[in-house]
């Protein structure tokens, strides 16, 4: 079954628009909006299972330089 998520992401000062364009390139990620508030972007991403999924989360987005932290909300509904 296919997994979906939110990932919240803050992201060093200065760094936000490099890491939104990173992001925009990685396979499973279906958005990325820029947001205010206490997070700089809100992604959805999907993967095949929750295995996969997560290593898209650690494995890419918080490899990106300028990503400080990452939430993950993942979608059971």
């Amino acid at each position: 079954m296919l997994s979906k998520a939110y990932v919240l992401l803050e992201a060093q000062a200065g760094k936000t628009d490099d890491a939104l364009l990173r992001i925009r390139q990685i396979n499973g990620v279906r958005d990325v909006s820029l947001v205010t508030g206490p997070y700089d972007l809100i992604l959805h991403i999907e993967a095949e299972d929750l295995k996969i999924l997560g290593r898209i989360v650690n494995e890419q987005i918080q490899a990106i330089p300028g990503v400080t932290k990452t939430i993950t909300c993942v979608i059971i509904g």
